[in-house]
């Protein structure tokens, strides 16, 4: 799939490699990384509990250490900064939030 943004510049989404291109900048990412980024892309502006985003992830009872989590969005964080299109911000005491930049 392809996303052309409001810049001109065209991001490559290749779901079945849970790969993402931009330019020449290229992320992979895990099952556990690539989930997370699409529960919240597909909610993006939206604050998602870390208790949604570990029952929509692992499912629901599972024990998720808080670390897991953490690791998992800078790990995601890392990738996506250099496609320089998105963001993930931690909501002190109330999860996480998916942006699109406008601005590229």
């Amino acid at each position: 799939m392809e996303i052309v943004r409001a810049n001109g510049t065209t991001i490559t989404v290749i779901p079945e490699q849970r790969e993402v291109i931009s330019g020449r900048h290229k992320a992979f990412f895990t099952c556990s990384e690539w989930e997370i980024l699409d529960y919240l892309y597909q909610r993006k502006g939206q604050v998602v509990p870390r208790e949604d985003l570990v029952k929509a992830i692992w499912g629901p009872g599972e024990v998720v250490p808080t670390r897991t989590v953490d690791v998992h969005i800078s790990n995601i964080r890392k990738k996506i900064l250099v496609l320089k299109g998105a963001r993930i911000d931690s909501i002190y005491g109330r999860g996480y939030r998916f942006v699109e930049l406008t601005r590229i």
